[in-house]
């Protein structure tokens, strides 16, 4: 190993280092605009039931819940669901 290969990776592994904070920081912006996203959908999620309720219906629709479970595997992969599930129990409630 030459010197200045030793160079070009100690300087490589620096500025990885003073990436991670950066891309961190952006991760915690994304997780706090999903946060924001996932009380937004349920807010809506729960004018849906009470309208659904009110016009003599369940509050929760399985057939929908499917439809949002298969497009988050189509989009996410065999990961997805559990993703979808998580949403869609923060978002049906507790009635």
């Amino acid at each position: 190993m030459t010197s200045a290969t030793t160079a070009e990776q100690a300087s490589t592994a620096s500025e990885a280092a003073e990436a991670i904070p950066v891309l961190r920081a952006q991760i915690d912006a994304m997780d706090e605009a999903i946060r924001h996203l996932v009380a937004e959908r349920a807010k809506l999620s729960r004018r849906i039931q009470l309208a659904r309720m009110n016009a003599g219906g369940t509050r929760v629709e399985l057939g929908r819940e499917r439809v949002i479970l298969d497009a988050y595997r189509e989009a996410l992969g065999p990961q997805g669901p559990a993703l979808a599930d998580a949403v869609l129990q923060v978002c049906r409630g507790t009635r």
